[in-house]
């Protein structure tokens, strides 16, 4: 350290802190500051590392959330006014979503969900089956600050249906030409979506753009990111051409400023005379409209539509800085399978979300100005059976229809078997389906990140199931804090039901040879409906884990004795005694016996069936609680004589271990029972004696 610097640092210490009349208040001040600054030091070092910000851009910050430090407990979200330009100002996105879509379409909304901060409220373009679908997923997410409307456009496709068109996305893509006549008139612009989009961004950055178009430009576009439009036989475009998965559509201007139907409908006459048919669907259409008038197109940054498609050249867009892509668009056939240069990052980018929890999205950024309905908590405070209790009131995000469903009901005794399971029990579903030719109803419980391995489990590692189109795949998503809810399961499997009957029956069952078409022998015999019974089927069980079910009711027989038993005979026969087993082994025709208390056996019954009561989750009771609802409304039990299915073991479920080992659970479930009970006499002014307790080794 030289003498001259020593100088001047021992001049400026004199200057600041040996002043009588500015000394104190410096020392006062470096305290202070040296106090803040040690507090701080401290409240990091106690608090979590990688706490991220209240808003979030990466992927990976969502899950983060969750574990925010108790710094923020206090934290009040802040209320902002629903104003253009805020973050309370209302999106509308529009999407066909028809024929097999509905499946598809969830990592696009979760990836656009993630990333928004204004409210959405979606069009939904739809067919009656993909409605009831979207109406299930959206009411059971339950996002804030999202609405939605549907808009069914089954009888609009004859409108389109003249156009020859070798997309092969078929006849639904043609229907985005008609959206300024199939949304409202309300409705001032909109942002159209194609479904297999990842959203890397906010869509807030293209509702924006609407408000720097012109007054004569209408349509926003990215333009195409391939050759296509300059090979032969190709529509008429601008240039290359545009791309038509991202469309910013301002519907006031079309339908002040043109006549939208006839300018498309000219624009696809004028032209197929000699093109012959359309080979990228509506985009084709479009592209002519801006061939013949260019300014009638607002131009829109290539990173908005990134195109995954063979002939794409999207890395000349974004270079070498893959970070700035704001939208991929997985614009081929092959989907995420394509094989083309950054085609393998951008996938597991969309894995992310398929992957991610959409749970999560149900967070809360901010409040605006809107009305909200709060449901007052019914839960009583320390209420020891809260997690019982809050199961009959929770949302469980619901996706119907997850694989191709076809069956056409052959006759008015047409059944089909619905069960519930968990997908680490899939390999029990190929089992039963081996035996079980008829039509199914399979309600999943499962997590998002189990979504991808069922589809492989079920197309390329599963000859049985695969080579089926008769089983409904209904998923259930998995939420925190949740008893398996075995009797929401058992009510979405009923509501996947569409022929006139319904055989209810758990997993862990294989029916008997040809069970399907006996009981619709024995349904046209008995013609149960009109009369309001219910067909049992006798349940037996199996010490041995690798066994073919015997054949039919004389193979069943001969085994009885040795490795073939009544379903729990032993550990809790009042599950099973009202069927009667001495009588079923001799019978020959149907029987009628008696309701008894906790008699819980596997039915075939009209399909309007009451549905399960939702208080039951987890191990027992629920569907024993089903039984004594059906005897509370007079349905009759009839044992069929020549039916059967067969138990096979496997390990105890999570939640019958709870069961047996916690009192608490045990404790819940009998106020859970006495609380049905009052209500059922309530409702039915009937009783149904039951003076002893549930065996915890009845099931598993």
């Amino acid at each position: 350290m030289t003498k001259k610097f020593m100088v001047i640092r021992a001049k400026i210490f004199s200057r600041w802190f040996l002043r009588p009349w500015l000394g104190i208040p410096v020392g006062i001040w470096i305290a202070v500051v040296t106090l803040v600054y040690y507090s701080w030091i401290y409240s990091i070092s106690t608090t979590d590392h990688h706490m991220p910000p209240p808003v979030f851009k990466t992927p990976d910050k969502l899950a983060e959330l969750q574990t925010l430090s108790p710094m923020w407990s206090n934290y009040q979200v802040p209320v902002i006014p629903d104003i253009v330009g805020t973050l309370c100002e209302k999106i509308h996105i529009a999407l066909v979503c028809m024929g097999k879509c509905p499946p598809t379409i969830t990592p696009l909304l979760k990836s656009l969900l993630h990333h928004r901060q204004n409210p959405i409220h979606f069009h939904f373009i739809v067919d009656t089956s993909s409605e009831h679908v979207l109406n299930t997923l959206m009411k059971t997410w339950d996002l804030p600050d999202v609405n939605y409307s549907f808009y069914n456009a089954q009888d609009h496709l004859f409108k389109v249906s003249w156009v020859p068109n070798k997309h092969y996305s078929g006849i639904y893509t043609l229907v985005k030409l008609l959206v300024p006549e199939i949304l409202p008139a309300s409705l001032p612009r909109v942002i159209m979506l194609d479904s297999d989009l990842t959203f890397l961004s906010d869509v807030a950055e293209l509702w924006g753009m609407f408000r720097n178009m012109t007054n004569r430009q209408f349509i926003g576009l990215v333009e195409n990111e391939s050759d296509w439009y300059f090979g032969q036989h190709r529509w008429p475009a601008l240039g290359q051409g545009y791309n038509t998965g991202v469309m910013l559509l301002d519907l006031s201007k079309v339908r002040e400023t043109v006549d939208w139907t006839t300018l498309w409908h000219e624009a696809i006459n004028d032209n197929l005379a000699e093109l012959q048919q359309l080979n990228l669907a509506d985009q084709d259409v479009i592209n002519v409209l801006i061939k013949n008038d260019p300014s009638i197109l607002y131009p829109i940054s290539c990173q908005y539509n990134i195109q995954m498609s063979t002939r794409s050249v999207a890395k000349s867009c974004y270079g070498e800085n893959i970070h700035n892509v704001k939208v991929i668009h997985w614009n081929s056939n092959k989907k995420q399978n394509i094989e083309i240069r950054d085609a393998e990052y951008f996938k597991t980018l969309h894995l992310f979300y398929v992957n991610l929890d959409g749970n999560l999205l149900r967070n809360k950024l901010h409040k605006c100005y809107t009305t909200e309905v709060v449901t007052p908590e019914e839960t009583k405070p320390n209420d020891l059976c809260a997690s019982f209790h809050s199961a009959q009131r929770v949302k469980l995000r619901t996706l119907l229809y997850y694989a191709e469903y076809q069956y056409t009901v052959t006759d008015n005794f047409d059944v089909t078997l619905a069960l519930q399971l968990s997908f680490d029990r899939m390999q029990f579903l190929e089992r039963l389906v081996k035996y079980w030719e008829g039509p199914l109803s399979v309600a999943i419980y499962l997590s998002d990140c189990e979504v991808e391995q069922l589809g492989s489990f079920i197309r390329e590692h599963s000859d049985t199931l695969s080579s089926r189109t008769n089983i409904g795949y209904h998923l259930v998503f998995k939420q925190e804090q949740v008893h398996y809810p075995v009797n929401y399961l058992r009510n979405v499997a009923l509501s996947g039901v569409h022929t006139p009957y319904v055989f209810l029956v758990d997993v862990d069952f294989v029916p008997m040879h040809a069970l399907h078409r006996h009981l619709r022998r024995a349904l046209r015999l008995v013609n149960p409906y009109p009369l309001k019974k219910c067909l049992v089927v006798p349940a037996f069980e199996t010490t041995r884990y690798r066994v073919s079910p015997p054949r039919d009711k004389a193979a069943l027989l001969a085994r009885l004795r040795s490795d073939v038993a009544p379903f729990r005979a032993r550990e809790w026969p009042r599950g099973h005694r009202a069927t009667n087993y001495s009588r079923w082994i001799t019978a020959t025709e149907p029987y009628e016996v008696e309701w008894q208390a906790d008699y819980e056996p596997y039915l075939v019954v009209h399909r309007s069936v009451p549905r399960y009561d939702t208080r039951f989750s987890g191990f027992g009771w629920n569907k024993v609680s089903h039984s004594v609802e059906l005897y509370a409304r007079g349905y009759r039990a009839v044992v069929l004589p020549g039916a059967f299915i067969v138990h096979a073991p496997h390990a105890p479920s999570a939640d019958i271990t709870a069961f047996r080992a916690r009192p608490d659970y045990r404790v819940c479930l009998s106020i859970l029972k006495q609380e049905f009970m009052s209500d059922l006499k309530k409702k039915y002014n009937v009783t149904l004696d039951n003076n002893e307790e549930y065996n915890p080794q009845g099931k598993t």
